[in-house]
């Protein structure tokens, strides 16, 4: 029984070798039309750089007038006066105000939601009251946004009110887009 395995051994080591050796041939055959160079560390391959960021519109405003992602975009009507702009920055300024607190809430209800639905197993009744609070923090965000967008309305002219109507209302079209960019 002893010669057997030892037999098969043998048999199955030769193999193995004969294995490695003829791959080892294979791939060094310098008269191969698909030998691979040995590649030198220059000859490697380098991502060109990435392009620059597009430069800012000749347009674009810099400074107070400049909200970030967080907060509304200026409006961009025809004719406007600064006056205005300037009781529109108030108006965006007093919806900030009123958003944050929702937004933050949002954020929060919703790490908690992530945080329900992946345990093991699935507290279904805890998820349904954090799905709930998400859902009134939601219609709130769209109240507010509502409320502003008629506030902002009023201090337009009739021919402006038809441009800022016709735009996206992302908070209409999918949701209160809590933390979505919304341009208007």
């Amino acid at each position: 029984m002893k010669t057997k395995f030892s037999k098969i051994r043998i048999i199955m080591l030769a193999t193995v070798l004969s294995m490695i050796i003829s791959g080892a041939f294979a791939q060094n055959r310098e008269d191969s039309p698909n030998a691979a160079k040995p590649m030198d560390r220059h000859d490697r391959e380098v991502p060109p750089p990435p392009p620059p960021p597009p430069p800012p519109p000749a347009d674009a405003k810099e400074g107070p007038d400049q909200f970030d992602d967080h907060g509304p975009m200026p409006l961009d009507l025809p004719n406007m006066t600064d006056d205005q702009k300037a009781k529109i920055k108030k108006i965006d300024l007093k919806n900030l105000e009123a958003m944050t607190p929702l937004k933050n809430q949002m954020r929060e209800k919703r790490a908690r939601m992530a945080t329900l639905v992946s345990t093991n197993p699935v507290n279904l009744k805890e998820a349904d009251a954090a799905a709930d609070e998400i859902g009134k923090i939601m219609t709130s965000v769209m109240k507010l946004q509502i409320r502003h967008d008629q506030e902002i309305r009023t201090v337009l002219t009739p021919d402006q009110q038809i441009i800022f109507d016709a735009r996206p209302k992302p908070f209409l079209e999918n949701g209160p887009g809590m933390l979505r960019k919304v341009r208007r």
